[in-house]
């Protein structure tokens, strides 16, 4: 008999924490050849409360290790959301122009992050660390920037460089229940100047959270750099969307004092359920936009049935704009480990019969999917492991849509809005070839079409044990399939065995 409930298995290729509640990511910085990764951290358990930064670091972006607790929750604060900055110990009290890119290598990290009072108001507060992100020292004047209201939070600090060729921050923080981003400027990161808000804009009935705001080039050109401001969004109220947590984005323009977009709505930045409070790096090599976002939703994220750890990150993303079909859209690649692990796989080409082929996964796999959907028409993609549960992809060349869904008793008993199917219209036509990325890491489900034009991230209960997979399509055609199966510590990287499929 399968199982309807029960724990999952530990992911082997994204981050969790050995043990206790996770969930925003956190001060995202990269600082001597390291990665650091904090995060909305409970020391003391698996549910939400207590509220700290944990911390954890990697050289890779795939192998983390987990440190002691960096800022730690005191009587009467809780430490939320907020960012960190890496600058040159000789101009850490100075400019921002030095940046981080100075020969010495000595570096300062300067966290902001919301102290959360028991008195129900929020305010920003700083915190220094000079022994490269394991101890800090908050700042004896703390809070730093303080409205006296209930909902003022989240700092991300980002450079800014004038057109007379100096650099300064920019914080943006929002009034979450006012739907606003509000945008402050420092050369010293220590006093801070209010410049403008932003918003509000779209759906009523939710707040907005962990605001980022990352200069990208459209198509790599360097002479054509538009801003693209990050949001999460949360319902809110006696009725809120069942749907739960999401994330936006709005291309647009920023001159160092205000944001104008493009556009007078959010585009959503990930289809799936279970992608919120997405940030980058600071000071990430070559000045990538590199953004890590927690896998799961507001709406059951205390009901998951994951033990002694509760909460994952995503695959790290590194972002770029990309015209498509016409229009600029936001695009969310996996960094290079997942495109190594892929490349040291033997792909597979299988055509005929309606149901092309029944493969087993680890459950800890990467599988990349080509095809012509002029040749195939619709195809599916149906997962099953030794739970009740099924997951199901299929894209529909008619209407261009994917979708993802996951059913089955084991999903109706994490919670009741857990049962779902996400959909999301790929861009240009329907007949157009087309790449599918699929990462299934234990309970992590991550779907990237067309390298990284659309997303869904899902997360899902399919058991513990392996996945059986079967692939069908509506007509005779070729689909090139590779798998890479990660296995712990190490990949073992194989060709796809294929059951009664013609190769």
């Amino acid at each position: 008999m399968r199982a309807t409930n029960g724990h999952v298995p530990r992911p082997r290729f994204h981050f969790t924490p050995q043990r206790n509640w996770m969930n925003d990511p956190n001060g995202l910085v990269y600082d001597r050849g390291l990665w650091h990764l904090y995060f909305q951290y409970n020391p003391e358990g698996a549910d939400w409360g207590n509220m700290s930064w944990g911390h954890a670091t990697s050289a890779d972006l795939r192998h983390w290790t987990e440190h002691e607790v960096a800022l730690r929750y005191r009587d009467g604060e809780q430490i939320f959301s907020g960012s960190v900055v890496a600058t040159p110990v000789a101009s850490a009290a100075g400019s921002a122009s030095a940046g981080a890119d100075s020969a010495d290598d000595e570096t300062l990290l300067t966290a902001f992050y919301t102290s959360a009072y028991d008195d129900d108001h929020q305010a920003q507060s700083r915190a220094i660390s000079r022994d490269g992100g394991y101890t800090w020292e908050p700042d004896s004047q703390n809070p730093v920037l303080d409205r006296g209201t209930s909902a003022f939070r989240d700092p991300k600090v980002i450079r800014f460089t004038d057109d007379d060729g100096t650099t300064r921050y920019v914080m943006l923080t929002v009034e979450a229940d006012d739907r606003q981003v509000l945008f402050y400027s420092s050369s010293d990161l220590r006093s801070w100047q209010f410049l403008s808000s932003f918003g509000p804009l779209g759906d009523t009935g939710v707040v907005w959270e962990c605001p980022d705001l990352v200069p990208l080039a459209v198509d790599g050109d360097p002479d054509d750099t538009r801003w693209v401001l990050l949001l999460s969004t949360n319902p809110v109220g006696d009725d809120p969307d069942a749907a739960g947590s999401s994330m936006s984005y709005i291309i647009g323009a920023f001159d160092g004092v205000s944001f104008t977009p493009d556009a007078s709505e959010l585009t959503r930045l990930d289809h799936g359920r279970d992608f919120y409070a997405g940030v980058t790096f600071d000071s990430a090599p070559d000045g990538e936009a590199v953004m890590l976002g927690w896998m799961s939703n507001w709406r059951y994220a205390g009901a998951f049935p994951s033990s002694p750890w509760r909460g994952a990150m995503s695959l790290p993303r590194r972002m770029s704009l990309r015209t498509v079909a016409g229009t600029v859209r936001l695009v969310q690649q996996p960094v290079g480990f997942v495109g190594e692990l892929l490349a040291g796989a033997v792909p597979s080409t299988v055509s005929g019969a309606s149901r092309l082929a029944d493969f087993t996964l680890s459950g800890h796999s990467l599988v990349e999917l080509e095809w012509d959907p002029a040749s195939t028409g619709t195809l599916r993609l149906q997962l099953r492991g030794d739970a009740d549960a099924l997951v199901e992809l299929s894209h529909e060349p008619s209407s261009n849509e994917l979708s993802v869904t996951r059913s089955g008793a084991a999903m109706e008993a994490v919670h009741p809005d857990f049962p779902s199917t996400s959909t999301v219209a790929l861009p240009g036509e329907g007949d157009r070839p087309l790449r599918l990325l699929v990462s299934l890491d234990g309970p992590l489900l991550e779907v990237f079409a067309n390298d990284g034009e659309a997303t869904v991230s899902n997360l899902v209960v399919l058991g513990v044990g392996p996945v059986s997979s079967t692939l069908t399509i509506e007509r005779p055609g070729p689909v090139a399939v590779t798998v890479a199966d990660v296995h712990s510590p190490e990949v073992g990287r194989r060709a796809l065995e294929l059951d009664g499929a013609n190769r």
